[in-house]
């Protein structure tokens, strides 16, 4: 069965766009939080990195469940603990910008995860890959089964280039 697509692709400006996804947590934001925060609580779920979490701070990060686990190069550019972390992550690849935002929602997280695109078609690859990573989370989180990416978001590249088309076709907002 297929995992149906939760993101939306937005536009934020003349050139400028959002891919933005979002997920609701049982646990409170201070709890999530150390997902994000906590190294080991990373590795269950996204990728190991080394250093402090803080901003200005910089290390490395290592995607563990991408082929080849790549390395990139990551810059914390803002951090309100508990709340917010937006990260700027150089690979061979190109370039990320990436930003968490959690929220009280009843006892329980709204979470949102942006990508500030720096190319609109990027949206078709990595909205199908944020779909996993975020199911990924919420397994961790919660000891669930890990989702397998080919049997659940292979599919979902079609959805994401059509948010990106609508969204390329969107008035830039004043």
């Amino acid at each position: 069965m297929q995992s149906q697509p939760t993101g939306r692709v937005h536009r934020t400006g003349e050139q400028s766009y959002n891919l933005v996804l979002t997920r609701r947590l049982a646990e409170p934001p201070e709890e999530v939080w150390h997902s994000f925060a906590d190294p080991d609580q990373a590795a269950a779920w996204i990728g190991r990195w080394d250093g402090s979490p803080g901003t200005g701070s910089s290390f490395d990060f290592q995607m563990l469940y991408e082929e080849g686990q790549p390395h990139s190069s990551t810059r914390v550019v803002d951090c309100t603990a508990g709340q917010r972390v937006r990260v700027l992550m150089e690979d061979e690849g190109g370039s990320w910008d990436l930003e968490i935002r959690l929220w009280d929602d009843g006892g329980a997280t709204a979470l949102e995860f942006i990508q500030h695109l720096a190319d609109l078609a990027a949206a078709e690859d990595t909205g199908p890959g944020w779909e996993y990573y975020l199911d990924r989370l919420a397994a961790a989180r919660t000891g669930g089964t890990m989702p397998d990416f080919d049997d659940r978001y292979l599919d979902q590249g079609p959805y994401y280039a059509a948010q990106a088309r609508a969204a390329k076709a969107a008035p830039a907002p004043s």
